[in-house]
């Protein structure tokens, strides 16, 4: 019985211990890992609480550099640039944390923290003034084309402010793509809150070009609102997440698709 006993002891150890390795899936080189292309989103508030919301592509080479473009939505009014900075896992790396400093043109800082499988991860910027927080995914594709979208439906986020149609605006819904991948409808429909200005379950429809780096563009249309919605993109996640950010002058939205 003793022995018995032992011997379950020694297992429990064993799967227990096997267990916990698990959790112990980063390194040093997490971010260059694969192709070392990533997608991060952020969203928040500014100095003098003026809305931010930021979209990233970023290259991170193993010996903790990375170059980029950046898309920055700063109180309604759009710009792009492209950016390089320092990355660096924390001590340890496997506790899967660690900082990203964009140097050029400006400096901003970010903490991260990814899943077990370091393949994303939630991220928070940690300058003075700044309330952002937001989330990072590997792109997972060296190319990206339509085919990503073929006869897929997404499931859409949005948050930001459209003066034009209420103010503060969140969003939801689902998205189905077509046979070419280029072109959606809602299925079959998406739900707009604009605050004070009410609730609304309406059609929606739109149009997406993909770049072979996984950039691009697209347009959502609402056509009970009067409203289309110009984004700029990066897809992640071999083609099943896209990040997108609004680029009509004024607006300050950005938001995701999930498949």
């Amino acid at each position: 019985m003793k022995t018995r006993n032992l011997f379950v002891l020694l297992i429990l150890i064993t799967v227990l211990g096997s267990g916990v390795a698990s959790f112990a899936a980063c390194t040093a080189t997490s971010l260059s890992n694969g192709n070392g292309v990533w997608g991060l989103e952020a969203y928040g508030h500014g100095p003098s609480s003026v809305l931010d919301n930021v979209l990233i592509q970023a290259t991170f080479a193993s010996g903790g550099t990375f170059t980029g473009t950046e898309w920055q939505s700063l109180g309604g009014t759009l710009s792009s640039s492209a950016i390089s900075g320092t990355w660096a896992m924390g001590t340890p790396a496997s506790a899967c944390q660690g900082t990203i400093i964009v140097t050029s043109p400006s400096t901003q800082t970010f903490n991260f923290a990814l899943n077990t499988g370091a393949k994303d991860g939630t991220l928070a910027q940690i300058d003075n003034g700044y309330t952002m927080a937001g989330f990072m995914v590997a792109e997972g594709n060296a190319i990206c084309t339509a085919a990503h979208f073929k006869n897929k439906q997404f499931s859409l986020y949005s948050n930001g402010t459209i003066p034009a149609v209420g103010g503060l605006v969140t969003g939801t819904g689902e998205l189905k793509f077509d046979k070419t991948g280029t072109a959606f409808n809602a299925n079959p429909t998406v739900t707009l809150d604009l605050g004070a200005a009410g609730n609304f379950v309406v059609p929606a429809n739109g149009t997406s070009l993909v770049n072979p780096d996984c950039t691009g563009t697209g347009v959502l249309t609402v056509p009970a609102l009067g409203q289309a919605f110009d984004v700029d993109t990066v897809v992640v996640n071999a083609g099943k997440e896209v990040l997108w950010v609004v680029t009509n002058p004024g607006d300050n939205v950005s938001g995701y698709f999930l498949q």
